[in-house]
């Protein structure tokens, strides 16, 4: 029997329109789908000047570009959507209505996986809405049916969040801790319940936590090879002059650092922000919980993409949290707000959004293997509480 399973704020949504301090009209691809651009042949909108004096005409198609994967909307030079108004609403919603929309424009934020016994709904924390509702750690997920789905993939992803809602452990031992189950699970020949099962048992992990916590962490070199996959990412957005305002600054503060502190002033620096950091915990939990629940687990995915998957999504941890720091740092080092850590959580998760193809191609140009070894999650991640 199909059921339905919902991040439990799934239904909580809306979107804030015009009030909204990111919208998604702005600085980032907006895919058409093949019906909608049919939809579109020969309509066109009525535009007006600033002083709305000067009316003329806007045809649809003339604002779609392609490129290899399909058709996009063809931004201005301000960046943004030719159909975003100067109240920052859609004209094809005010003049067309909702059902002239593409497929992108009317489900972002929101996330559908439809599986043969089940659909999941989940939200992107690309949308700053989105964090807003993360930050009122409402992170349960809720079964619309009795019904358990079999998979053996659906089993790991629970053994996932068995672990990461564990608060016996610090946040990044709980990271290392699921990679390594993943990692081990992958070498199994013969996966089955009671091996995916074992994972959630704390005596079976507790060898490993105490191998971690013995472990001779470098915090310098985890502190930048942080920076490295930070300035890495955000390159080509850079080129493209995309989401300045965010990215810009702390790039160039990034490309100086190992130059402007010594070492020691580097880990003062770092356990000044950790100590700023630590109030937005259950934030940056709950945004880890969100996006492997929608990502890490999609139609006919293997055990492999679920573990490209998840180191994914650690890496985009790891630069929000480096960006949240550099913004932190050129802000005189004062007190980590709210609002700058949900401004990196959407920019960055903006920024990372991939889908799976251009994930595994970005791993495989970047790596030496697709899939990491322990070793490196466990640079990244550091040992420090977040």
């Amino acid at each position: 029997m199909s059921h339905s399973i919902k991040i439990n704020y799934y239904d909580t949504f809306r979107c804030i329109a015009d009030q909204c301090p990111f919208t998604c009209c702005q600085e980032w691809r907006i895919g058409v789908d093949e019906k909608t651009l049919q939809k579109w042949k020969g309509l066109k909108l009525k535009t007006t000047d600033r002083d709305e004096k000067n009316q003329s005409e806007l045809t649809l198609c003339d604002c779609v570009e392609k490129e290899e994967t399909g058709q996009i909307i063809k931004l201005g030079k301000d960046k943004k959507c030719p159909f975003l108004n100067e109240k920052k609403l859609c004209k094809i919603v005010l003049e067309l209505g909702e059902n002239h929309l593409s497929d992108t424009c009317t489900t972002f934020p929101r996330q559908i996986n439809t599986f043969e016994d089940r659909t999941e709904y989940s939200l992107d924390p690309g949308c700053p809405a989105v964090v807003d509702l993360l930050n009122q750690n409402l992170n349960a997920i809720q079964e619309e049916s009795s019904a358990q789905s079999a998979s053996l993939l659906y089993l790991v992803r629970e053994m996932i969040f068995t672990i990461l809602e564990d608060e016996t452990y610090l946040l990044t031992e709980r990271m290392m801790m699921i990679f390594y189950a993943l990692l081990e699970l992958l070498e199994e020949k013969h996966l089955s319940e009671e091996k995916i099962n074992a994972y959630k048992n704390r005596k079976q992990l507790q060898p490993l936590v105490d191998a971690i916590r013995k472990m001779n962490f470098n915090s310098f070199d985890s502190f930048f090879e942080r920076n490295e996959l930070f300035l890495d990412v955000v390159e080509n957005y850079r080129k493209q002059k995309l989401y300045v305002a965010y990215l810009e600054d702390i790039s160039l503060l990034a490309e100086e650092l190992e130059e402007a502190y010594v070492e020691e002033e580097i880990l003062e620096k770092l356990e000044a922000f950790e100590e700023e950091l630590i109030a937005y915990e259950k934030l940056l939990k709950n945004y880890l919980i969100a996006e492997i629940f929608g990502n890490c687990l999609m139609p006919d995915m293997t055990l492999e993409d679920m573990v490209i998957s998840f180191q994914w999504i650690t890496l985009e941890y790891s630069v929000i949290k480096q960006a949240i720091f550099l913004k932190w740092l050129a802000e005189g080092e004062k007190t980590v707000t709210y609002e700058m850590v949900k401004c990196y959580i959407t920019v960055i998760s903006r920024v990372t959004g991939y889908d799976q193809s251009d994930i595994k191609e970005y791993l495989e140009n970047s790596f030496e293997s697709i899939i990491w070894e322990w070793g490196y999650l466990a640079l990244i991640v550091g040992n420090r509480k977040l």
